[in-house]
């Protein structure tokens, strides 16, 4: 038995070209110019997919949804619409009453690409084993296999995608899914961190420029937005965009069009905006570092990514995957973590999240040997602050009834600042450095409460990091 197609719109032209889009489908397909005659069929029948215009009288398209979602959970359900409902389309994909959502006018090659998808899968209902990589990121938390379903639902909804996480966390890697699990897999992905560029470097590189628009413009450059076409543009630490060239930003994003600098020709631009930052919008917001409008444009869909602590036994799982891969480069053959070191993982608190974890195991391969790695030689490489060695030495004590402290808190890692250095003259910036990086420790690796604490803004953090590395 072929599965069930259902086609709402109540423009019959835009119905009628739906049609066509759709007649090489394998599936059984009803159209419908009416949201309530929709509705009545799918009571009397089970649909596996139900593609819907937004605005139509009597009842929206969500609204629709929202009906159908209760009769049945599984029925995908595809919203399509020439507005900007971006508040309305917004809770609706957060509730989970739309699984894609693709902005008019439509591409032919994406419906069709979803729908092939969707049929593809109507008859595996299986209930597995959950696979433990996606798309080279590892978990078996419920808060990432969270994360990957609204990936999954999020990917080439052709509306901005915001990620927002801590500094480590992998937000590049979830903006590699999206655009992995679209329909534009097979164009390019196109990176770029935006606070490694001044203002004027930032605007060459995303609208290109002609020869001769500035100082230094010898030859023609094409930028990211023309780059991009097709794929998928991520733009990392978006917050740290100057106001002004948000003004431009915005524009590109509601009229999908731009001009190279020094030129007056239009260009169209087709490609998926994902955008991440460590910064809350909001909180870049209400420094004054955002627009409000762009705000609005770029958190469509939010997908918010859990930092490592707050993921239990992933980070074991992650910490085995990196000791086989650094064993196998530095050809040792340390078998495992101890008891104790595991332990010390789960307690401390990550400010650099995986990344952190990454170099620390990296270096404790390096420069031990043995049958295991214990907590003292991990313990070498981090920072615990006082209550995090306080918390390990308290419950390895009790498990092991031993009167051993294996972190003290008088241990000079726990301190930014040795009280032997305290009168040694440095380097103004190296004294900023480590006053920052302490406070962004202290507050758990959340940069905008640091820069509150310091009286600064997140922006300038971002800036100041990025100085110390070159």
């Amino acid at each position: 038995m072929k599965p069930t197609l259902v086609l709402v719109d109540d423009e019959e032209n835009i119905l009628e070209s739906l049609k066509r889009c759709l007649r090489a489908v394998d599936a059984h397909v009803e159209a419908f110019s009416s949201p309530i005659a929709a509705l009545e069929y799918c009571k009397a029948n089970v649909p596996t997919l139900v593609i819907s215009d937004q605005r139509m009288p009597l009842l929206q398209g969500s609204e629709l949804f929202k009906e159908i979602k209760q009769l049945d959970k599984d029925c995908q359900c595809f919203l399509l619409s020439a507005y900007n409902d971006f508040d309305d389309i917004t809770l609706a994909f957060n509730q989970g009453i739309i699984d894609r959502y693709i902005s008019k006018p439509w591409d032919i090659k994406e419906i069709r690409y979803h729908v092939d998808e969707v049929l593809k899968l109507s008859g595996d209902k299986s209930t597995g084993q959950r696979d433990k990589k996606f798309h080279n990121i590892i978990a078996q938390s419920d808060k990432m296999f969270e994360v990957f379903d609204y990936v999954r639902r999020a990917a080439s909804s052709n509306v901005p995608i915001f990620v927002h996480g801590e500094t480590g966390t992998g937000k590049e890697l979830i903006a590699k899914a999206c655009h992995l699990e679209s329909f534009r897999k097979d164009q390019d992905f196109i990176a770029v961190n935006c606070a490694n560029f001044s203002e004027t470097l930032m605007e060459s590189q995303l609208f290109g420029h002609k020869k001769g628009a500035f100082t230094g413009a010898v030859n023609d450059q094409a930028g990211l937005f023309s780059t991009a076409q097709g794929g998928t543009l991520f733009l990392d630490e978006v917050t740290t965009i100057p106001i002004a060239l948000q003004a431009k930003l915005l524009r590109v994003i509601q009229e999908r069009e731009y001009s190279p600098i020094g030129s007056h020709k239009v260009e169209k631009f087709d490609a998926q905006i994902v955008t991440a930052s460590s910064m809350a919008l909001e909180d870049a917001v209400e420094s004054g570092d955002f627009r409000e409008d762009l705000f609005y444009r770029l958190n469509v869909i939010y997908i918010r990514l859990p930092a490592l602590r707050e993921r239990g036994n992933d980070i074991e799982l992650i910490s085995d995957f990196y000791l086989k891969k650094f064993n196998k480069d530095a050809n040792k053959s340390i078998l495992k973590f101890s008891d104790d070191a595991k332990k010390l993982m789960h307690e401390y608190h990550w400010p650099g999240n995986i990344r952190q974890l990454e170099n620390l195991i990296h270096s404790s391969v390096i420069l031990n040997d043995g049958p295991e790695l214990t907590a003292n030689m991990l313990s070498s490489g981090i920072k615990l602050n006082k209550n995090s060695a306080a918390n390990f030495n308290r419950r390895h004590n009790n498990d092991s009834k031993k009167n051993t402290t294996l972190i003290h808190d008088d241990d000079p890692l726990l301190d930014p600042l040795p009280q032997a250095e305290v009168f040694e003259i440095k380097p103004l910036w190296m004294m900023e450095k480590m006053f920052i990086e302490s406070a962004i420790n202290k507050c758990g690796g959340n940069v905008s409460k640091a820069a509150e604490l310091l009286e600064i803004s997140p922006s300038t953090i971002y800036r100041k990091q990025q100085s110390w590395q070159k």
